[in-house]
């Protein structure tokens, strides 16, 4: 589901379900860094002469935005962290300046995520997997309590000490730092995930019951590259890179090798 890609590069099932998660951000880390949740005992959005929390987010794309959204919301400090210059200046001009934004580079890098409060994995290579780009040597240096919501954790995680958890125990602590690294987060409200998912897909699941997947893919080609294995011969480019292996079958239908 979550690979269909318009021409245009658009996502749709993918945008979905990063909305979501991003929107949950705020009350994950709410709850995480009180007391009770492990935290150091910071009120999210602070009050009149306290410091709000200092949230980084790792990340300019849907999941990224929808996260700075929700925290901004919620009266936090929130920096945008990205390679590309333009997602940040649209953020920018989205959110009226009310967000930090900076490029990524190491040293921009390492100076944002040993100040943070809270620091949100929103890494994504459709395909692929996120690239780690918070070692264990950042983790250490973080603030003790601080706290990691890992949401690239769904295609490896973008922070080195992540590994997956789940729904029953969503944490663990490593180098003194709270790791939230839940795959498929959007579980946690299912009726909303599940009245999204079939807004977003059921266009092309009426095409694939009407006309089989081959015809299908004639009338939404952007079910191509959400096809991963096609009668048994491997599909999609991506994952045959990941695997190390040719790809056996072509979207026009024909064995490719």
């Amino acid at each position: 589901y979550e690979l269909i890609q318009e021409d245009d590069g658009h996502m749709p099932v993918l945008v979905s379900m990063s909305q979501i998660a991003g929107r949950m951000s705020a009350t994950i880390a709410g709850q995480l860094l009180m007391n009770s949740g492990g935290g150091q005992g910071i009120l999210l959005n602070g009050l009149p002469g306290v410091s709000p929390a200092a949230v980084v987010i790792l990340g300019a794309g849907t999941l990224g935005a929808n996260a700075a959204r929700s925290f901004c919301g919620a009266g936090a400090q929130v920096t945008v962290i990205d390679v590309d210059l333009r997602r940040l200046q649209y953020l920018d001009e989205l959110f009226n300046s009310c967000i930090n934004t900076m490029l990524l580079n190491e040293h921009n890098l390492k100076r944002a995520v040993a100040f943070a409060d809270v620091l949100v994995g929103a890494v994504h290579l459709p395909g692929r997997r996120a690239p780690v780009l918070v070692s264990r040597d950042m983790v250490r240096r973080m603030k003790r309590g601080a706290i990691i919501i890992d949401f690239s954790i769904d295609s490896g995680g973008c922070v080195e000490t992540s590994r997956p958890t789940t729904l029953r125990d969503q944490t663990f602590v490593r180098e003194g730092v709270i790791h939230h690294c839940v795959p498929n987060m959007t579980a946690m409200v299912a009726r909303t995930a599940s009245y999204a998912l079939s807004n977003a897909a059921l266009p092309y699941l009426l095409a694939v019951g009407e006309h089989r997947l081959p015809g299908a893919l004639q009338l939404q080609p952007a079910l191509g590259p959400g096809v991963a294995v096609f009668e048994g011969k491997l599909a999609n480019p991506n994952i045959a890179a990941a695997l190390g292996r040719p790809v056996e079958f072509d979207f026009s239908g024909e064995v490719a090798v």
